[in-house]
């Protein structure tokens, strides 16, 4: 489901975090390729690699160039402060300046990234490429705890479609496809960052995507406190 959600443009990327098999950018490609055969529905979608993190993006060419990239998320340093800014950080825009017109444009399968890319750049990059109005910005290569009780605000946003049997809940048709959390802390600070404001933001990004699939958007806050949050 969700790499149809990518395909037809509603996320822009996703990330594959359920399934390791042994040669990943191997096994996703040809995937990716068997999809494009079936369907042309999926000749806009590519694959963004790092092969020495495990990590494999599908992303959505065309929802890439004229939505993401011209609507950056607010990035949160995840120092005591937790200190939040509108501009990404000097050496992920190095990147995404870099992103040669091969990767943006051609029909290709599958791009990597440089190996060498630290958490510092990929957990922003990813919060980048799935769509999150906030993301997350590690202070060093090093850290490996994060806003450990620390009060969140979490957010979902699912996908809402008629079921074919009225006797289902509702539940059973809903498929969530966007999680992220924000500080409470950010959200006391920056208004633009608070609850209010994420939902309705997340309804006015998300709706008329789904609705031009016949779908409809459904979106969700609640607050949590976790001994750390893994990124």
């Amino acid at each position: 489901m969700d790499i149809c959600l990518v395909a037809v443009g509603v996320r822009s990327a996703y990330l594959i975090d359920a399934l390791a098999p042994p040669d990943p950018v191997s096994v996703f490609s040809s995937l990716l390729k068997s999809l494009r055969l079936k369907s042309k529905v999926f000749g806009d979608t590519f694959l963004l690699t790092v092969p020495e993190h495990m990590q494999i993006f599908f992303v959505q060419r065309t929802a890439l160039l004229e939505h993401t990239l011209l609507n950056f998320p607010s990035f949160v340093r995840l120092d005591k402060d937790l200190t939040v800014t509108s501009r990404e950080p000097d050496s992920l825009r190095n990147i995404l300046l870099d992103w040669s017109y091969e990767i943006l444009w051609s029909g290709g399968l599958s791009y990597p990234l440089p190996d060498s890319l630290t958490q510092e750049l990929l957990v922003p990059l990813a919060g980048i490429l799935l769509d999150y109005p906030v993301a997350y910005v590690p202070i060093s290569a090093q850290q490996n705890i994060f806003l450990p009780g620390e009060p969140l605000d979490v957010y979902e946003v699912a996908f809402n479609s008629p079921s074919a049997d009225s006797s289902l809940s509702l539940g059973a048709s809903e498929f969530v496809f966007i999680k992220f959390s924000c500080p409470r802390r950010v959200a006391d600070k920056d208004s633009t960052l608070s609850p209010a404001c994420l939902l309705m933001l997340l309804e006015h990004k998300f709706g008329p995507r789904l609705e031009n699939i016949g779908a409809s958007v459904s979106v969700r806050h609640y607050t949590e406190t976790l001994d750390r949050v893994a990124l």
